[in-house]
């Protein structure tokens, strides 16, 4: 199985020009490599100077790249199944729908199960974090709402909106399928398969923003096993109109590696903005193998031989955690982003719980 590294953090170029430049370095280094992006096809064919669609074409030797169409995946799933349907449903044409939220992250774990199989790593250009986090709650919201409306948690729930008897067993079957087939595509990555290489824009506005998207995207079970800052400039102690923001760069620095000292900080020089196949294998040289990174799942279940439901969070700035128990779930809130998370079977029942932060660890224990 490939490993698989998926590329976000804060918006701009940084994102697919440092995907780019691993892809390159990773096939360089011999292995087979497949670089993704399900965002713009134009943006990452002018970027490898290869015309790039929606099948994997070759770039360079072991390297394949392809660009996720969403749209086209979406009509192309609903011409496959809307025979099957009822009217007015079956009387829908593809093109005719609306995009549902996080469907093209969906789409392109789809094609990642699909393909990881015929490469060594998978590098994913997932664009910037706030649409990869929506997409990481889809299935604990798809949970959610199935559980409230017929009670899919073992036996149906008492009071659910639907009672179970007045539904076909088919319906129930189908949406307990859904809410599988979820889990599995958000179970690609998990470690050791899969890790998030964040992208860090060398500003104080993309610092604070990655202090909760971080912990956020680790809160949802994905581990972020490297940061990535760039794209950087590079000394120029002959022109002193830069010193400003070269000393401004290196203090952004320190204190990203201060915040998330347990984590590789690779370096991303600006150079790679100049595309094409040599310039991007050259910085991702330069900047490392982010898949060489040790990482652990970010969530665990005891604390000290003791029932407990932990979370790594690094980085979360004091204050910026909410917490509320809900039935046996934990609703986790960080900042703009929010989590139903289930319990433990040994934390299931109770009505208060407690929580303390040791270090980056977020430790909520029964009360």
């Amino acid at each position: 199985m490939a490993k698989i590294l998926v590329y976000t953090g804060s918006p701009g170029a940084g994102i697919s020009m440092a995907a780019a430049a691993e892809a390159a370095r990773a096939a360089d280094a011999g292995k087979r490599t497949l670089l993704l992006t399900y965002g713009s096809t134009a943006g990452l064919s002018a970027l490898l100077g290869v015309a790039v669609g929606s099948t994997p074409v070759e770039v360079a030797p072991r390297l394949d790249a392809l660009a996720l169409d969403a749209r086209s995946e979406l009509v192309a799933a609903w011409e496959e199944t809307r025979t099957t349907l009822l009217p007015p449903f079956s009387n829908l044409a593809g093109d005719e729908l609306p995009q549902p939220p996080a469907s093209d992250a969906a789409f392109a774990l789809l094609r990642i199960r699909d393909l990881a199989p015929q490469y060594e790593r998978v590098v994913v250009d997932a664009g910037p974090h706030d649409p990869l986090i929506a997409a990481l709650g889809v299935p604990d919201n798809l949970r959610w709402v199935a559980r409230l409306l017929i009670g899919l948690d073992g036996q149906p729930a008492q009071g659910s909106l639907l009672p179970g008897l007045l539904l076909p067993p088919e319906f129930t079957s189908n949406l307990r399928r859904v809410l599988a087939e979820a889990e599995r595509l958000r179970g690609l990555l998990d470690t050791p398969a899969g890790m998030v290489c964040y992208v860090l824009r060398p500003d104080a506005a993309a610092l604070a923003e990655a202090r909760l998207a971080i912990p956020a995207i680790q809160l949802h079970g994905v581990a972020v096993g490297a940061l990535v800052a760039g794209p950087l400039l590079p000394p120029n102690p002959e022109d002193a109109r830069l010193a400003p923001l070269e000393r401004l760069q290196a203090a952004l620095l320190d204190e990203a590696a201060a915040l998330w000292s347990a984590r590789p900080l690779l370096r991303l020089d600006i150079s790679a903005a100049t595309g094409g196949h040599m310039p991007l294998l050259l910085a991702g040289r330069a900047m490392g193998d982010a898949g060489a990174a040790k990482v652990r799942s970010p969530i665990g279940n005891e604390q000290r031989g003791e029932p407990a439901l932990t979370f790594e969070l690094p980085g979360l700035p004091q204050g910026a955690i909410g917490l509320t128990l809900s039935g046996d779930d934990l609703i986790v809130r960080i900042g703009p982003y929010r989590r139903h998370v289930p319990l433990p079977p040994r934390l299931r029942g109770i009505r208060a719980v407690r929580a303390t932060r040791e270090g980056d660890l977020l430790v909520v224990r029964r009360r």
